[in-house]
């Protein structure tokens, strides 16, 4: 017979098993040809995806994929966005660990536009 502890166990186990599966590749989009997007993606993966989701479905931060090109169509917008932050999303331009060149900036605006806008 099986004690509480040993139950308990089985669940947490059970558990973790699932929060892994959901937190694998699934969404991620694969890595894109043009090194600029390729650029975007890895940027986009190390300081968006915590908020946006990987595959910019959101999450703690508003959903990017196929919509961000809507809600701006100037891409110049979006990248006084990425640029300046916006709510409780960060600035990347200025001099902190995290900052982003402007070719940086274009790179994750084309990036969130042209893969995760499919």
């Amino acid at each position: 017979m099986r004690t509480p502890r040993a139950l308990l166990a089985g669940l947490a186990v059970a558990a973790g098993a699932t929060v892994v599966a959901a937190c694998g590749s699934a969404g991620t989009p694969s890595t894109p040809k043009d090194p600029v997007l390729a650029q975007g993606q890895e940027i986009y993966t190390r300081l968006c995806a915590s908020c946006h989701g990987r595959g910019g479905n959101g999450g703690l931060g508003p959903k990017l994929a196929g919509v961000v090109a809507n809600r701006y169509p100037n891409i110049e917008d979006q990248k006084a966005v990425i640029a300046n932050g916006r709510g409780s999303m960060p600035a990347f331009s200025g001099s902190a660990g995290s900052a982003l060149t402007d070719d940086e900036m274009t790179a994750v605006a084309r990036y969130e536009r042209e893969v995760l806008g499919k």
